[in-house]
């Protein structure tokens, strides 16, 4: 796939591609401005029902190919598409650190052996102002 035309149909290539993988695997898919893929990566690797994903590797693979922005999928082989607490957390984390770096988080998808969930359409996605990165920014903190 070169080009991103509709969730739906990024989704679907997903699934095909990466669904059956039998271990959580996080990968980011950078794009141009005009939804150009520019790179995909695996980013982390883990366990059966875990990955640990971190924003320092993500933004660093995206600043190294000068994305404007960027998906963040990653599987459950359980076929369980509901998001967990860890998937919320990395979900705020990355929200916040697209803010202040200026690369648009433009969708976090699970995928699985059967379909795929996409923030940007099953989620309410916030509108990014300052306000909002420092709530998120004391929820993740704890302060």
């Amino acid at each position: 796939m070169e080009q991103i035309e509709s969730i739906q149909q990024f989704g679907t290539y997903l699934v095909n591609k990466y669904g059956a993988s039998p271990q959580e695997t996080c990968w980011v898919v950078a794009v141009n401005t005009q939804m150009k893929i520019l790179d995909v990566a695996v980013i982390a690797v883990g366990t059966l029902d875990y990955v640990p994903i971190h924003p320092r590797d993500v933004f660093r693979r995206l600043i190294s190919v000068n994305a404007y922005g960027f998906m963040l999928v990653h599987n459950h082989p359980s076929g369980q598409l509901k998001p967990s607490l860890a998937d919320q957390q990395v979900w705020g984390q990355l929200t916040l650190c697209s803010g202040l770096m200026k690369i648009h988080f433009l969708d976090f998808m699970i995928i699985g052996p059967c379909g795929y969930h996409s923030y940007r359409t099953k989620t309410k996605w916030p509108k990014i102002t300052v306000e909002r990165l420092l709530d998120i920014w004391t929820k993740s903190t704890h302060l």
